[in-house]
């Protein structure tokens, strides 16, 4: 019980320092060439990975187990300003079991599939935001994937960096685990 609850008072910390570094405020240079970053951390059932812009999402598959809960934080970044960072997911078999707070949206794109969101302002533009919470798996033998994008506002001659990358993840009764593909 007391393992539990530190590992809770941990997250929050690391939720509440990620945040002051993330979310500071800038200004938009003339010209920005520098691609956005990313990190998505997901932890439970034993498992605790955080991958980022650098990985090689089309070698590796994460395997996630039905039925079960995930703690994630998703934050986006550029030095220059933030514009805009989406992730798409199945909502059929990826739910949010924690309310998704402002500044961050959801919104349905098709039948299968809904976006969580942040935008940032040009007026008030900010090094990027995050999004923790938790999620929980449905569905069996699924293969589906997470799309993470974070394009910035490109300089004041409004040319952005975008970067996107997505997941594979397969849903079944399996130990949760990254597998090389």
């Amino acid at each position: 019980m007391k393992t539990e609850i530190f590992k809770s008072i941990r997250k929050i910390a690391l939720a509440s320092v990620v945040i002051l570094f993330i979310s500071c405020e800038t200004d938009i240079p003339e010209t920005d060439t520098t691609i956005p970053s990313f990190s998505f951390n997901i932890s439970g059932d034993g498992f605790n990975r955080t991958f980022t812009q650098d990985d090689d999402f089309t070698s590796l598959q994460l395997n996630l187990r039905t039925d079960t809960t995930y703690d994630f934080i998703f934050s986006g970044a550029d030095s220059g300003g933030e514009e805009r960072t989406p992730r798409l997911y199945p909502h059929d078999y990826i739910e949010f079991s924690t309310e998704i707070l402002a500044p961050w949206e959801t919104t349905s794109v098709t039948f299968l599939s809904s976006l969580v969101y942040w935008d940032g302002n040009e007026a008030n533009p900010t090094t990027g935001n995050i999004l923790a919470g938790k999620l929980v798996t449905n569905g069996d033998s699924v293969s589906i994937s997470f799309t993470f994008l974070v394009r910035d506002f490109g300089g004041l001659d409004g040319t952005s960096n975008t970067i996107t990358k997505s997941m594979n993840i397969y849903i079944d009764d399996q130990n949760t685990e990254v597998i090389l593909l």
